[in-house]
């Protein structure tokens, strides 16, 4: 049973998400208010952030993807970027995994939560999940299965399989 008295956070790693979705189903979206309201599942809650990268070269791209996070921004997300970056083989992302880290774990020495609900599958932040159970706040994982590291499913306290509630949580 979830209690509803529980203050909850979102942290979505929304590259991490793209490509889970994009493997779970072929033209599968998200629709992520429906995803907020479905994970904190009637408990309170506190703020929904969203860490997100943009291409900085292509201004028709980049114009797409700030009108996206100024929506997401209005309906309440707390949406933070980062410029990809140029590689030799072209772009890619930096920085965002440990902005969302970092916020998870600040918030969370500050006690702003009681449950974080991590939404990626990615076993890098393994080490900030381990932390934050060591304060005694919990830590719920929610991944499609074809994302998730096993151990990062191993150490959450709940773990949601996105797969089952994929009609709840797409876009339509």
């Amino acid at each position: 049973m979830l209690d509803q008295t529980d203050r909850v956070m979102i942290f979505i790693d929304s590259s991490n998400l793209f490509h889970a979705c994009k493997a779970f189903r072929q033209g599968f979206k998200m629709d992520y208010e429906k995803l907020r309201d479905v994970l904190s599942a009637g408990r309170k809650m506190i703020r929904t952030y969203f860490y997100a990268s943009f291409n900085p070269e292509n201004k028709e791209i980049k114009e797409r993807q700030t009108r996206f996070y100024n929506a997401l921004q209005e309906k309440g997300f707390h949406v933070v970027t980062k410029p990809l970056r140029k590689r030799n083989d072209g772009l890619i992302e930096k920085g965002i995994d440990i902005a969302l880290a970092v916020d998870m774990l600040s918030l969370g020495f500050h006690k702003a939560y009681d449950v974080a609900i991590l939404v990626s599958g990615d076993g890098d932040f393994i080490p900030a999940v381990n932390v934050i159970k060591s304060l005694g706040l919990r830590v719920e994982v929610a991944m499609f299965m074809n994302a998730l590291n096993p151990d990062l499913k191993r150490i959450a306290d709940r773990f949601i399989a996105l797969d089952e509630l994929a009609d709840k949580i797409e876009k339509k």
